[in-house]
C-alpha cells in the first residue's frame, strides 16, 4: 500500500438564516476539509472549531501544518492506537481530532469497499432528525417556520430575556414537536424550573442543556423534579465526562465536533447505555462531510439532531440525504460524499 497523504482546505459557510444561541450570533463560519489518501483512495474529515471549547480555525491549519508527517504515520485499521496518538498530539483542538479520525474511518471503509455503517455494526434505519431554529427577532419567526415547513420536529433555541415571545409567535403559527436547547442561557434553579414547568405544557419533548456545565450541583436538582427529560450538550463533551451524569441528566447528546470523532463517539454510546442514559446525536453548523460521518452511527440513537448541512446556503459536498428530516444514508463505500 502507497504512502499516506494528508492535505486540507478551509471553507467559509453561510447560514440561510443568523444563527443564535444563548451566547452568540454567527452568520458564517470557517471549517476545515481534511483529506487522508493512500494513493488509491480518499478519506473525507471536517473540523468544525467551536470558541466555547477554545478551539480556532487558525489552531486546526496551524497543527496540520506542523505536524503532518506524525499524521501519515498514523494506522489506518487500528482505531483505539490512532485515536490515542491523534489525542497525544491534537489535544487542544477536539475538532481537529473528529476530523482526522473520521478522515480515517472513511478512509479504512473505502478500502475495505464497505458503507461506514456496515464497519460499524449500525443499521441504516435511524430517528427523524430535528431542524433547528436559532432565537429570533419575532419578524424572523414565521420564514425560519417556512424553510422547515416539511420538518415535523423542530429544535428550538431559547435562553435569552425573549423566550416566552419566541415560543409565542411559534406556537402561533405551528403545533409540531419541540425540542427545547437554552445553551446555559438559565442562571439560577428557580429560573429554570419556571422554564420548563411553562415548557412542558408547549408540545417539548425534552430540554437541552437548561443551565451553565459548571452548575452541575444545580441541575441535579432538575433531574427527579423534572416533568421532562434533562439531556447534556456543554456537559457532555468527552468519554470520561459521561459516568458523572448519571442521576445528574437523564440523556446526553454526542457531537463529533466536541468529543473527537466516531472513536470516541461509540465510546460514549457504550457508556451511556450502561450508565442508563439515553442518546442523542447531534452537531455543529457542518457541511456534509461532518454530518454524513455522525450518520454512520445514528440508529443507535433515540435522538438525532443532523441538520447542520441544510441550516447553510453552500454546502461544497453533497452526502447524506435529508428528506422532512428522515435520513438517507448511502450505499457508497465510506461515508459517502463527493464534491459538488
Amino acid at each position: 500500500m502507497m504512502k499516506l497523504a494528508v492535505s486540507w482546505e478551509v471553507k467559509r459557510i453561510t447560514t440561510k438564516f443568523e444563527f443564535k444561541i444563548a451566547r452568540s450570533a454567527e452568520s458564517f463560519y470557517d471549517v476545515v476539509i481534511v483529506k487522508i489518501t493512500d494513493g488509491e483512495q480518499a478519506g473525507y474529515g471536517e473540523a468544525a472549531p467551536s470558541r466555547r471549547y477554545h478551539d480556532s480555525t487558525t489552531q486546526v491549519t496551524t497543527l496540520l501544518e506542523n505536524l503532518t508527517n506524525e499524521i501519515i504515520s498514523l494506522p489506518v485499521q487500528d482505531a483505539e492506537l490512532r485515536q490515542a496518538k491523534i489525542e497525544a498530539l491534537f489535544s487542544d483542538s477536539f475538532s481537529l481530532q473528529a476530523a482526522l479520525d473520521m478522515a480515517f474511518w472513511d478512509l479504512h471503509a473505502k478500502q475495505l469497499g464497505k458503507p461506514l455503517h456496515q464497519v460499524l455494526g449500525a443499521e441504516i434505519e435511524m430517528p427523524i432528525s430535528s431542524y433547528t431554529i436559532g432565537i429570533s427577532d419575532q419578524d424572523m419567526i414565521k420564514p425560519k417556520l417556512d424553510e422547515a415547513i416539511s420538518y415535523p420536529i423542530l429544535k428550538i433555541k431559547l435562553g435569552s430575556p425573549q423566550d416566552e415571545e419566541i415560543m409565542g409567535v411559534i406556537r402561533q403559527h405551528t403545533d409540531k414537536i419541540l425540542r427545547v436547547d437554552a445553551n446555559e442561557g438559565w442562571k439560577t434553579v428557580d429560573e429554570a424550573k419556571r422554564r420548563i414547568e411553562w415548557l412542558a405544557g408547549q408540545n417539548v419533548e425534552f430540554i437541552e442543556q437548561p443551565m451553565p456545565a459548571m452548575q452541575l450541583d444545580d441541575i441535579a436538582k432538575l433531574h427527579d423534579w423534572s416533568p421532562l427529560p434533562i439531556v447534556a450538550d456543554e456537559n457532555s463533551v468527552r468519554p470520561e465526562d459521561v459516568p458523572g451524569l448519571s442521576g445528574v441528566y437523564h440523556g446526553i447528546n454526542i457531537k463529533l465536533m466536541k468529543c473527537g470523532g466516531l472513536t470516541n463517539a461509540l465510546k460514549m454510546v457504550a457508556l451511556a447505555q450502561k450508565h442508563h442514559l439515553d442518546l442523542m446525536m447531534g452537531c455543529m453548523v457542518e457541511t456534509s462531510v461532518a454530518i454524513s460521518a455522525a450518520a454512520q452511527i445514528g440508529s443507535f440513537m433515540r435522538w438525532l439532531d443532523l441538520d447542520g448541512n441544510v441550516l447553510i446556503a453552500n454546502d461544497p459536498f453533497i452526502g447524506v440525504g435529508n428528506v422532512a428530516g428522515k435520513l438517507i444514508l448511502s450505499n457508497e463505500p465510506g461515508i459517502g460524499v463527493r464534491r459538488r
